[in-house]
């Protein structure tokens, strides 16, 4: 019985696409152990694989501002306006990773530029959503 799964399993595994790669707790210190010579020198792409970050595209596109980060239970996202100099998405893109990874001796960014933490406010706003959602569900109304 054995012996026919490993054969069966065997005769797929050309036509299946690869599992992707998940994160484990080696690659969680590594988070932990990220200098700022690391973020700024190791190939973008590399980090974002590394870090499992995903790079997005923001919809804002105002002359302002320069992107965000967030970060969930299951992702951390890192948001960058379009049509900008490369030199600008890369900066803007290893600033934001090293906050979010709390990378120890980041420097402060030149003015104008500035990092607002809105974690509490997008807690309060998420925590806002759930309470009106579980009101609606216990008064008989739908969601």
């Amino acid at each position: 019985m054995t012996t026919a799964i490993s054969q069966h399993v065997a005769a797929l595994s050309g036509t299946l696409p690869a599992i992707p790669k998940q994160p484990t707790a080696a690659d969680k210190s590594r988070a932990a152990e990220l200098s700022v010579a690391q973020l700024m020198d190791t190939p973008l792409q590399q980090l974002v694989d590394e870090l499992h970050v995903t790079l997005d595209e923001s919809s804002i596109t105002d002359a302002g501002f320069t992107g965000y980060a967030y970060v969930t239970r299951d992702e951390v996202v890192v948001s960058l306006p379009p049509n900008r100099s490369e030199f600008e998405f890369d900066c803007m893109a290893r600033y934001l990773i090293g906050t979010v990874f709390h990378v120890d001796g980041m420097p402060e960014l030149p003015a104008p530029f500035q990092i607002t933490d809105m974690t509490a406010d997008v807690n309060r706003g998420r925590e806002e959503q759930a309470a009106e959602v579980v009101r609606q569900v216990r008064q008989g109304g739908a969601v």
